[in-house]
């Protein structure tokens, strides 16, 4: 198998970060939220540091196959 296969979604990962983090500034700058509004903050928010974390986890090297 080949491992770049394996990889892609790291890189997906790596490429979702900067958008993550433009979609919650863009919430967030939102003047009159609603409920969902703010759930769909925090599960950015969540999304946004979850792929922080695997990123670092891949650079490092670790859990790769």
């Amino acid at each position: 198998m080949n491992l770049d296969y394996i990889n892609i979604s790291h890189y997906g990962d790596i490429l979702a970060i900067p958008f993550f983090l433009i979609v919650f500034i863009y919430f967030y700058k939102m003047k009159r939220k609603t409920t969902i509004e703010y759930i769909i903050m925090l599960f950015i928010f969540i999304c946004f540091i979850g792929d922080i974390l695997f990123t670092i986890l891949f650079i490092k090297g670790e859990n790769n196959y």
